[in-house]
């Protein structure tokens, strides 16, 4: 398992502003062209967003950090759709070690990290002919939180539970110290569930999210599209945590606790982000899917 490195806040945020605030930030995201690691590492975080940002070939740890019981649990194949895009397929088997409680093979941005502020992003996932549907959770993406020492769950995640695909919202506005005399706890956070739709097998479902992140009452939004409809949406509300780090996107594997399938395998095209100048149709033109809706099983308005 590859770890991330350890930054602060403030660090991540000065480093390479200008990508940061871009419609497309392709120096924290996007694309890359193998798995493997890059044979020519560098140092500082200042470095390597700067080689991403104009590189022509780009390495799995130029951008992502991977969460996996093994390496060999992610490769990168043809669009099974057909198409000229290459993606990432995910496998993790009930035999593999257990990953930070939990079986997982899942990738997150190294670099993208948003405590406040309007933030665009734009991941998808295909479901194959083989998956297996079952009652147990499978978490295919979130928008995760970092914390230091409050354990909560991501402020943003879609779910695959049986043949249902939600949207579970977290956050909590308390402090996250564990201190005081109304800190943050697992109880005392607000949950969402939206139900998006029914799953469908061999189909993209692309996700464009804006998030103009805040865990003050009041203040925050939140709008989530998939296949071009509107899912959920927030205005005047919080919608996340007093986060250390910040916010940010990993897609994949995640099954908490004791698998209860014999094996899971999930596609999903790399994770784009984009500041607040960006809009849906320059996220959306990145997934699979294009711009134009398509219809999705029993969405739920």
């Amino acid at each position: 398992m590859q770890a991330f490195a350890k930054l602060s806040a403030a660090a991540i945020l000065a480093i390479g502003c200008n990508s940061a605030f871009a419609q497309l930030d392709l120096a924290r995201s996007g694309s890359v062209d193998t798995v493997s690691s890059n044979p020519n590492p560098l140092m500082y975080v200042s470095q390597n967003l700067a080689r991403n940002a104009t590189a022509t070939y780009r390495y799995l740890d130029d951008l992502y950090s991977l969460g996996s019981s093994s390496p060999t649990r992610l490769a990168l194949v043809p669009d099974p759709l057909g198409s000229s895009r290459k993606v990432f397929s995910h496998t993790v088997y009930s035999t593999d070690p257990l990953v930070s409680g939990g079986s997982r093979t899942e990738v997150s941005l190294k670099y993208d990290y948003v405590i406040e502020g309007v933030r665009w992003y734009a991941f998808s996932m295909l479901f194959p002919s083989d998956w297996q549907f079952h009652a147990s959770p499978t978490v295919v993406a979130q928008m995760n939180t970092s914390q230091k020492t409050t354990s909560v769950p991501p402020p943003v995640a879609v779910v695959a539970s049986g043949q249902d695909l939600n949207i579970e919202l977290h956050s909590n506005y308390r402090n996250m110290s564990g201190t005081g005399t109304d800190p943050a706890t697992r109880a005392n956070t607000a949950d969402l569930l939206v139900r998006a739709g029914k799953i469908e097998t061999n189909k993209w479902y692309c996700f464009v999210v804006r998030a103009d992140w805040s865990f003050k009452p009041g203040i925050g939004s939140l709008q989530i599209w998939m296949n071009g409809n509107l899912a959920y949406e927030s205005v005047n509300a919080y919608n996340a945590y007093d986060t250390w780090l910040g916010n940010y996107p990993k897609v994949g594997l995640y099954l908490p606790g004791v698998m209860q399938v014999p094996s899971r395998r999930l596609y999903t095209d790399f994770i784009y982000t984009g500041g607040a100048s960006s809009t849906y149709d320059t996220m959306a033109a990145l997934t699979p899917c294009g711009t134009a809706a398509a219809p999705t099983a029993n969405v739920i308005r």
